[in-house]
């Protein structure tokens, strides 16, 4: 009787560490945009952007930047993130009507890493490499013109992760000019 209620106990205080490990994992808890533009000879300090002003002649010469808030509710430091993203353009034939876009398949895939969130805390990454004034540039004279950028990150999955926590997508509108 008495080896019963110990292994009884002993199984609910497992659950429940489980769910507290469950629930102190390091998540992915926001995304946000941010350019810098070029003002004559100037390059400006970046500023939040919520869509991009993209004129289809004329080469991209701002610099696109998002920023990642990864926060850890765990009492003790996490160590050696991997982020992973992907990017996509929502693709638009001239002369299609808008709900007639598509989304390409990735054309950029790249990896940051961040060494260390202290407990209980918040940090930003920020994800610089995005390869789109050459990706323009194909497009220029192919009839298609992006009508938004996709970002898509994930934190690299370790035991006990919940998917919904570690992924995350932002989407940013491109309009022509």
């Amino acid at each position: 009787m008495k080896t019963a209620c110990l292994s009884a106990l002993f199984a609910g205080a497992v659950l429940l560490g489980g769910a507290a490990a469950a629930c102190a994992q390091t998540e992915i808890s926001g995304i946000g945009w941010e350019l810098s533009k070029i003002e004559g000879k100037t390059r400006l300090p970046f500023a939040p952007v919520a869509e991009l002003h993209i004129s289809p002649e004329v080469n991209f010469s701002d610099n696109l930047r998002a920023i990642l808030t990864l926060r850890n509710p765990s009492p003790k430091p996490v160590e050696g993130l991997v982020l992973r993203y992907a990017l996509s353009l929502r693709l638009l034939r001239k002369g299609d009507a808008p709900e007639k876009a598509f989304w390409g398949v990735p054309f950029y895939v790249e990896e940051v890493r961040v060494s260390r969130i202290n407990p209980s805390s918040e940090r930003q990454a920020k994800v610089i490499r995005f390869e789109l004034q050459g990706q323009l540039r194909q497009l220029r004279s192919s009839g298609f013109f992006p009508s938004a950028l996709k970002l898509e990150v994930m934190l690299c999955p370790r035991q006990g992760d919940e998917p919904a926590a570690i992924m995350r997508s932002a989407i940013i509108e491109i309009l022509n000019q």
